[in-house]
């Protein structure tokens, strides 16, 4: 029996043993990224960077996104040029889908809602992994961030970094019109007195019109939720794909209500002087919360590798979240980011019913709710 017992120990020593050096490796990759390793690989990808010379960024509209981004970047790199490039997600999709096929890789990176990478560039084959390019402790250390990590939208897979979250209002109105409590319920906006008056951001490409119509159909289910599809569509006088018009369509009071209006471009709007009502929930179905154009994507065959991993880690840092969000007013998911200028009815509050539309289980319609959104909105 004693030697069965050692014979038992030395086997049960040996195993043990033998997972130990498998972890060996996985040790090693997170000591450089968080211990001493980490400057000499930074110190590598720098250097590379600036004989790259550039960084190509695809992103979000709006004149005050675009200055903190190429000039926040610059101020800290100065030795690296940013080319940036504005456009709704789908746009900048298309624009790389028609790239590609060609045989061109002209970006590096590409920041949009989780909807566009989860929809279009994902499925595309165009994305890289983007953990093996995050550097700084700063960046990967876990108890920077909200939750105690790094968030993806695709958790399987982790293509897509979310760096924004926030509740996402679904409306908004034009105060002398419209009363909040007229409409604070979904089933309101069939009321008689709105048909006419609402404009719609087109729920069929990605965007927020897509992220509200989700949110309904999560709530009410496929067949209640397909009846008011229908009634609802009869209600809008217009369905829009400019996310700036629709904003000032309601701002002019052309129109009482924008359904699915751009967060970002209102915020950025309304810094300049612009006046309209935000809804920041419903009081029945809640609402999402969102990342708007809070995600970063990595584009696989990247022209300019060294730089393209610079600018994730300058735009994670510190330094990146809080350009990002003095910009448009979005909460970062980073912790050691200020949140005094970031406006309610985006933070999260006890008592509300929020979904977290971002997520990929979240983001793709049924074949029920495809059909039937084309039917009503593709004319």
């Amino acid at each position: 029996m004693k030697i069965e017992h050692k014979t038992a120990a030395a086997v049960a020593f040996g195993v043990i043993f033998v997972l130990l050096l498998e972890c060996i490796p996985i040790l090693t990759i997170a000591y450089a990224q968080s211990g001493a390793g980490w400057k000499e690989r930074w110190d590598k990808v720098l250097g590379g960077a600036k004989k790259e010379g550039s960084v190509v960024v695809w992103g979000p509209r709006g004149d005050l996104i675009r200055s903190a981004i190429t000039q926040g970047f610059k101020k800290s790199f100065p030795d690296i040029d940013i080319e940036y490039l504005a456009g709704g997600g789908s746009e900048l999709a298309a624009k790389s889908r028609a790239e590609r096929a060609g045989g061109l890789h002209n970006v590096d990176i590409v920041l949009s809602g989780s909807t566009t990478a989860i929809w279009y560039f994902k499925p595309m084959g165009a994305l890289e992994p983007i953990e093996p390019a995050l550097i700084l402790p700063e960046v990967t250390d876990g108890k920077q961030w909200r939750d105690g990590r790094l968030e993806f939208s695709d958790e399987s897979t982790r293509l897509n970094l979310v760096f924004i979250t926030h509740a996402q209002f679904p409306l908004i109105y034009y105060p002398t019109q419209v009363k909040p409590d007229e409409i604070d319920k979904i089933h309101e906006l069939l009321d008689g007195k709105w048909k006419g008056k609402i404009v719609m951001s087109d729920p069929l490409p990605s965007g927020p019109g897509n992220s509200v119509m989700r949110l309904i159909w999560e709530n009410l289910g496929p067949e209640k939720a397909a009846d008011y599809y229908k009634k609802f569509r009869a209600q809008l006088a217009a369905v829009d794909r400019d996310p700036r018009r629709l904003i000032e369509w309601v701002a002019q009071g052309r129109y009482a209500i924008g359904v699915g209006a751009n967060s970002s471009i209102v915020e950025q709007l309304q810094k300049r002087g612009l006046v309209v009502g935000v809804m920041p929930h419903f009081k029945d179905i809640g609402t999402h919360v969102g990342a708007s154009s809070g995600t970063i994507m990595l584009m696989n065959k990247a022209p300019h590798p060294a730089a393209a991993a610079v600018f994730i880690n300058w735009l994670l840092s510190r330094d990146g979240q809080i350009s990002w969000t003095r910009a448009v007013n979005d909460l970062s998911r980073r912790l050691d980011v200020p949140s005094d200028n970031v406006p309610a009815y985006r933070m999260i509050k006890p008592g509300v019913k929020y979904w977290r539309g971002y997520l990929e289980k979240n983001v793709p319609r049924s074949e029920e709710e495809e059909k039937l959104l084309k039917g009503l909105f593709n004319k």
